[in-house]
């Protein structure tokens, strides 16, 4: 009988204490540590910084990369693997409305660590490779990268950008161009490479081409190469709207000789739609088109017919770009 008691008495004792541990010991909840996505999370290796994790993803330290080199961060992109693991657990405990996202204080923070840890620039790397060019994180720590003042920063993103040079889907072509966008001349030849294939792709839209036209310098490729790409510019100048037909009509003037450039636009003037006259007019006034004398001499012509649809903007391209005399001022004046 005693033996039975104090059997109960152990027992309620036991009971007590897990209560009381249980009360005032709760077990943590990890459902606030997890993003939905754990692909869009940004990783940096000091204080991360209040975000909305639904929106933009949490900013943590991450010690699971293994980087070697900012020259060479990434074998091949679709092998790129990150282990998130955030580790803010009074962010993530936070009230929705008390971890609202701000842009301002996450790019000072990546820029700040990017700049003075030289390990984080290695973490940013990796986190390029795998978040998508679309996502709002990609452009936040790309930005940060292309502000810092850590000297290796630029090698690293051409580094990275090598890696999807020889790619050709619209993805991967994407981030090829931002990670790129910043350098202020590209020198290697593997780089060049892939912006003239992208250039001369069949299906490469009208912006993609235009912007990976302006990250080419025409020193930079060879006589062939500059002759394939202005052929395929004059025929999608004449074939595409007015919009991108200026566009394209600026890069081709850049890469024509000297010698081609008012030949092409006369050409264009003569026997071209007035969508694409008018795109021509436009690049004669930025400076794209030089001012030469066979153009002005159509375009005295132009704005001495007030039967021809452009002949004011005619009239205004000669005053505005062209070197006139006495004489052809007075022909403008009298119409």
């Amino acid at each position: 009988m005693k033996t039975y008691g104090w059997v109960v008495s152990l027992a309620g004792t036991f009971i007590a204490g897990y209560l009381v541990a249980v009360i005032y010991h709760p077990k943590p909840s990890t459902e606030a540590f997890y993003h939905e996505n754990s692909q869009t999370e940004l990783a940096t290796l000091e204080n991360p910084v209040n975000s909305n994790a639904k929106d933009t993803g949490l900013l943590f330290k991450n010690n699971h990369l293994d980087y070697n080199s900012a020259n060479h961060p990434v074998s091949k992109p679709a092998q790129v693997h990150v282990n998130h693991i955030p580790n803010n657990i009074e962010l993530s405990n936070k009230a929705p409305h008390e971890a609202k996202p701000n842009k301002a204080a996450q790019f000072d923070t990546l820029k700040h660590t990017i700049q003075n840890n030289p390990a984080s620039l290695a973490s940013s790397i990796e986190q390029l490779a795998v978040l998508d060019v679309d996502n709002p994180d990609f452009d936040l720590l790309l930005s940060a990268i292309q502000s810092s003042a850590n000297p290796s920063s630029k090698q690293a993103l051409l580094g990275l950008a090598e890696q999807y040079a020889m790619l050709s889907d619209a993805q991967s072509q994407q981030k090829f161009l931002s990670l790129l966008s910043s350098a202020s001349e590209i020198q290697s030849p593997l780089l060049v490479q892939g912006l003239v294939d992208l250039v001369t792709l069949e299906q490469t839209d009208t912006n993609t081409r235009v912007e990976a036209l302006s990250l080419l310098k025409p020193y930079q490729i060879s006589d062939p190469e500059r002759q394939i790409i202005t052929s395929e510019l004059e025929q999608q100048v004449l074939t595409t709207n007015a919009d991108e037909a200026e566009m394209l009509l600026s890069q081709l003037m850049r890469f024509s000789h000297n010698q081609q450039r008012s030949v092409i636009a006369s050409d264009m003037l003569y026997n071209s739609s007035q969508a694409i006259q008018l795109a021509v007019l436009n690049n004669i006034n930025s400076g794209s088109i030089p001012a030469a004398d066979n153009l002005k001499t159509m375009l005295l012509d132009m704005a001495s017919d007030q039967q021809d649809s452009l002949w004011l903007e005619a009239q205004q391209t000669l005053l505005t770009s062209f070197d006139l005399s006495q004489q052809e001022y007075a022909r403008l004046s009298a119409n």
